[in-house]
């Protein structure tokens, strides 16, 4: 009578094995994770999203004004994403530290790309 939990258990493995696999983190590119986490708030472009004044009031919204993100400064950048600041929660618990840095990458990349874009005829 023992062994019967025991041949249920060797039974119910495999029809739980893609169950398992199904909660798997997911392995996202830099744009898929930004997209996912921050463009709600900071929009697609990272030019921040929503009406006029709350840019006015959260003016980070705005990340291609934000000094962390002009300046380049990798560790602050990081440091916010994993701990927030005022109204922007902190994704340390959500987010692995390659997701963090994806979005670091990202968030920096538009920054530069918008100094490009500025500095072009």
């Amino acid at each position: 009578m023992k062994l019967r939990p025991a041949l249920f258990f060797a039974a119910a493995l495999p029809l739980l094995g893609p169950l398992w696999t199904g909660c798997a983190h997911q392995d996202l590119a830099g744009p898929e994770v930004y997209s996912t986490y921050c463009a709600r708030c900071h929009g697609e472009s990272g030019k921040g999203k929503g009406d006029a004044d709350s840019l006015i009031l959260y003016p980070h919204l705005n990340l291609l004004t934000s000094p962390m993100v002009r300046s380049g400064d990798r560790a602050a950048v990081r440091r916010r994403i994993r701990e927030g600041y005022g109204p922007m929660p902190g994704f340390g618990r959500r987010l692995d530290a390659l997701e963090v840095e994806r979005i670091v990458d990202f968030t920096l990349r538009l920054g530069r790309d918008m100094k490009t874009a500025k500095e072009s005829p």
